[in-house]
């Protein structure tokens, strides 16, 4: 039987004020931070505030947190807030360590979503550099500007949109047409007699099918839509079903 757990968090942290000092740098900590990252983590503290704590072991050695305590040696501080977690052995704390580097690494972003916060902020009368924010104006405009692309990308093209349907249908199941040497007919492509009645014994050496889309006529219709190339006849044939009333306008 599976054990319930707690709804509580099962270790419990405090927040308590450390001086620069006492906290050691992990010489095997395997993130590197190049200066012009410290240099953005300095100025995004100096704007917004300390607010993640760094998180050490029992012996006061940086777990997570080392370019923030860096940038803080930079600006110069001499007290940061940290976390202790004393519950973590010392396999469990290497660990962490990769950890909390590595499933940050690993997330990804919603484009759309990032562009719509980033458009927002930029409209605002801010009182700080939305580079603070780790990106560059040129990323931040590109994103921007997908906004906007994004929305005439989705507007239909001249070619996209249907002319007016007629009042009256143009076709019906069965009808077969003669246009010099191809042959259309409008039938059931699920029906082997509409295949026997287009092809009349030749062989389609290519078959292109499409099926259960809806097409966008007077009224919504399932069609399914085979074109046939046949060239010992010469022709290229498409034929399809229209699932509705017969009086309803035909859009091929």
């Amino acid at each position: 039987m599976p054990t319930a757990r707690s709804s509580v968090c099962p270790n419990q942290v405090s927040v308590s004020y450390r001086t620069i000092g006492e906290l050691k740098l992990d010489p095997r900590n395997a993130r590197v931070h190049s200066a012009a990252q410290v240099r953005q983590l300095a100025a995004s503290i100096e704007a917004f505030g300390f607010n993640v704590p760094i998180l050490v072991d029992a012996q006061d050695n940086v777990l997570a947190g080392h370019g923030r305590l860096l940038a803080c040696k930079r600006l110069g501080y001499v007290q940061v807030p940290t976390i202790r977690l004393e519950h973590l052995s010392e396999a469990q704390a290497r660990a962490f360590q990769l950890a909390d580097n590595r499933l940050a690494e690993i997330s990804t972003w919603d484009e759309r979503l990032l562009a719509e916060q980033l458009k927002a902020l930029s409209e605002l009368d801010l009182d700080f550099s939305l580079e603070l924010t780790g990106f560059s104006m040129g990323e931040i405009d590109v994103r921007i500007e997908s906004l906007s692309a994004s929305t005439q990308d989705n507007a239909p093209g001249p070619d996209d949109l249907l002319p007016t349907a007629a009042a009256l249908a143009v076709t019906r199941p069965g009808a077969l047409w003669l246009l010099e040497r191809h042959r259309l007919l409008c039938a059931d492509a699920q029906d082997p007699a509409s295949y026997e009645r287009l092809l009349q014994g030749a062989l389609a050496s290519v078959i292109f099918s499409v099926e259960n889309f809806t097409s966008r006529c007077s009224v919504e219709t399932s069609v399914s839509v085979s074109i046939f190339i046949v060239p010992s006849v010469g022709f290229c044939s498409p034929f399809a079903t229209y699932e509705t009333a017969a009086s309803a306008t035909m859009c091929l």
